[in-house]
């Protein structure tokens, strides 16, 4: 099961919003009170109030660790998920897993991924599908033995057939002995 980020409500972590902290910002810059005092007036943590006053962002942002590949990576590789399902290609978790590890390496981007596998993380994964909800991802099946023998009557049908072709010299020739509509 995938860590899931669970806010705490008793703690009041967060609870404040970007309004307070743009308020907070404007006394600080115009001097009219400390960061300490901005802090307990407006209920900013005084860390945070620090950190957002000195690289002057008035936003809030989501709370947690931000995505390993980045949103525009991970935008990336939801087109390319998009893509291949829309060829006919449709990929599995493991695929995806795969994907994901490769595109990482390839980017340079640092990572937590399994390098013995490489295959990024089943926790990375669900996050993923829960970050990108349009994507749907297939679950292999079994195929039955009647399925399995029909298509085995099939792979020996054009095995004759390519047999036929290259005996008689036809291979590659098509145009010239078939007709199409």
């Amino acid at each position: 099961m995938p860590n899931i980020y669970k806010r705490k409500t008793a703690s009041g972590r967060g609870n404040w919003t970007e309004v307070s902290l743009k308020a907070a910002i404007t006394s600080v810059k115009n001097g009219e009170m400390t960061i300490y005092s901005a802090s307990k007036i407006y209920n900013i943590p005084r860390k945070t109030l620090e950190r957002k006053y000195k690289k002057d962002n008035d936003k809030k942002g989501p709370m947690g660790p931000s995505s390993m590949l980045g949103e525009q990576n991970e935008q990336k590789l939801v087109t390319h998920i998009k893509t291949m399902q829309s060829k006919g290609l449709p990929l599995s978790i493991d695929d995806v897993r795969t994907i994901a590890f490769h595109f990482a390496e390839r980017l340079n981007i640092s990572h937590r991924f399994d390098k013995t596998t490489e295959k990024a993380g089943y926790d990375w994964m669900q996050m993923f599908l829960k970050r990108s909800p349009d994507i749907r991802l297939r679950q292999s099946e079994g195929v039955s033995l009647a399925r399995s023998q029909a298509l085995n009557r099939a792979d020996a049908y054009f095995q004759l057939l390519k047999q036929v072709l290259t005996d008689n010299d036809l291979m590659g020739k098509s145009k010239l002995y078939f007709q199409y509509g």
